[in-house]
Formats: structure tokens, sequence, C-alpha cells
């Protein structure tokens, strides 16, 4: 096959994403120039009859000799002139049922369209690095956390608070959970958090369940180009078995959380190194890089590193914590996050 026609009735909705110049109501120009161009690329398509390959666009010359309003039912056609290896040189041409109204000519070149479109999508995406806290963003883990938190507490004879409320200690670092509320002194609190992380090694971390919608969310900013990262406070090595448990580590470029000996346990600490381990430089990257979290832990991080933030309102803290922290963007879904990045 070596011409392609095609059809398109010029509509406002089809001005209003491609109107270059001129006044809407009269000129049709760009839409006429597109429609050209699908033609062509539409012919490039059947001519190559490969699905691993894709045409792209790089020069195109028109004359348009009348004006197309609004209405206007308009045919464009694509023929083949010449091939010269991967480059497809086309004559090209539109009319209405008054006759021609433009001429010209496009050229295309083939490309492997999987690179072709994972390029496209990194340039056009809004952020590069995409940080996910783990726990009441990724992972419903409320019951591994309340279990694990509940033996340490009955372990070291103390009294237990009222653990009805998950945003008192979903989010913290553990350190300071113990500390914050339940009270003890700096040994007392390494000696809890130490029995709480023996028992989420053996039994908390098995309750582990993705939110519905995460997955998709993840395998589509993978098609993007996006590079993801785990930024939790939760002990690293923990993390990185729930993520293998949760069924995500294919999406995932890297897993960031604390450490033992307290040196890094805050977001205002992770959220740089989470960068660096997605093989940024965070100095330089800021402007790139977005936190995602559903605590005012991590919006306070993400505002004191200079990062954007978006709050997950679906996890277990509350928009109004997150607000108090400078936080504007929620996502009541999985879904809804895509639409802000």
């Amino acid at each position: 096959m070596t011409e392609k026609t095609i059809f398109l009735k010029v509509e406002e909705d089809n001005l209003a994403c491609a109107m270059g110049s001129g006044t809407l109501e009269v000129l049709a120009t760009p839409a006429v120039v597109a429609l050209m161009e699908c033609a062509a690329s539409g012919l490039a398509g059947e001519i190559l009859g490969d699905e691993a390959l894709t045409t792209v666009g790089t020069m195109i010359s028109i004359e348009h000799s009348s004006p197309t309003p609004l209405g206007a039912e308009v045919t464009a056609t694509a023929r083949l002139l010449k091939r010269e290896g991967r480059v497809f040189h086309f004559e090209v041409s539109a009319a209405d049922k008054k006759g021609e109204i433009a001429r010209g000519t496009h050229t295309r070149v083939s490309v492997k369209a999987d690179k072709f479109m994972q390029k496209a999508n990194t340039k056009f995406n809004r952020y590069t690095y995409v940080l996910f806290d783990l726990d009441g963003t990724v992972s419903r883990s409320a019951e591994g956390i309340r279990a694990s938190l509940e033996y340490a507490i009955k372990e070291l004879d103390v009294p237990m608070p009222d653990l009805n409320d998950y945003t008192l200690y979903i989010g913290p670092p553990l350190i300071d959970t113990f500390k914050n509320l339940v009270g003890l002194d700096n040994e007392r609190a390494e000696i809890g958090s130490h029995l709480y992380r023996s028992y989420y090694n053996k039994r908390g971390k098995l309750l582990n369940r993705a939110y519905d919608g995460v997955e998709e969310l993840l395998s589509k900013l993978k098609e993007r180009g996006c590079k993801l990262a785990v930024c939790t406070s939760k002990y690293e090595p923990f993390a990185k078995e729930i993520i293998d448990i949760l069924g995500l580590t294919e999406y995932f470029d890297a897993v960031c959380g604390s450490t033992l000996d307290g040196s890094r346990k805050d977001k205002r600490d992770l959220i740089p190194y989470a960068v660096e381990s997605l093989g940024g430089d965070f100095a330089r990257d800021k402007r790139l890089t977005v936190m995602l979290g559903d605590t005012y832990y991590d919006a306070r991080g993400a505002a004191e590193c200079g990062v954007d933030f978006i709050g997950i309102s679906y996890g277990y803290g509350t928009v109004e914590a997150m607000k108090s922290e400078g936080a504007s963007v929620f996502a009541d879904t999985p879904e809804q996050v895509l639409a802000f990045l």
C-alpha cells in the first residue's frame, strides 16, 4: 500500500488542543495539518507492519490555501513518495467538499516503539523520582503493627496506652513511639524497639496487604519511566521483606528505610537518601522529586527537604494533620495519584 485517506469532521474539540494561530471560529489549519500527519503516520504503520516499530514525524511543510470553518468535512490523503532505509517521505493533501484546501510534504523516521514511548514518557513526566511511604500508602499494615506493639509493651510490663488511634504510632519512627506514646526513657525505648522488631519479623510483617489499585499505579509509573522508591521510617530490611511479601518488588528501584542506630529515621534524612539511591543528585533534583505519604510526618519531611508532597487520604493519618504541615494536594485513591503525577 502506498496511499491512505482518512476523514474528519472539524469540530471545536478538534481545535481546542491544537490551535496555533488564527480565530477559533474560522480557521482550522492546525486540525487539518494534524489530520494529514495522521494519514501519513497510519500509512507508515501499515508499510512497516511491525508492532515493535513506530514512526516519528521529523518535518512537515504545508501550504493551506483556504480557511476551514467548523462543521467542515475534511479528508486527508498521504502518498508514499520514497523510502530511504528508516526514513519515509510522504506527499500529503487535504480537501473538503469544495476541493483541495492544503498540500505539502511530511517526513517520518521509524524507531523502536517501546524505547520511544519510555523516553517520551520520561521527558513529559512532571516528576522523575517518586517516593512512597509504606504503611498507609502502599500497605495495609495496621494489624501487624498494633500486634507487635502490644507484644512489646506487655513484655516490658508497663501500662498499655490506647492504641485505637493509629495516627499515634503509624508514621513516626519506632523509637519515638516508645518514648512519646508509651512514656519510656531512651534505654527502655531501645529495649521496646528490639522486642517490637523481634515479634514483627516473625508474625507482624505477614499481616501486610497492598491497597487496591496500588500495583496498577506502580505499573503505570514504571511504564512512564519514573524511578520509584519506598521511603519509610520502618527498619530497612523489614521494608524490603514487606515489599516482597506484597509481591511488588519488581516495581521499585530502591527500598529505603531506617537504621538500627537511629542515624537515619526521619523523613528529612530518608528523602535525600532515597533520591540518591535512585541514582539522582538530591541538591540538583529536588524539583523532580515528589513524596507520597499519609501522615504529617511525611508532609513535614517533604517540607523540610523542599520537595513536593501528595497526601494520601485513604491511609492512617488525617488530612487536617497533613494540612498543618503545609500539604495542599490529596489523593483519595491510588488511581487519583496518577493524575497529580
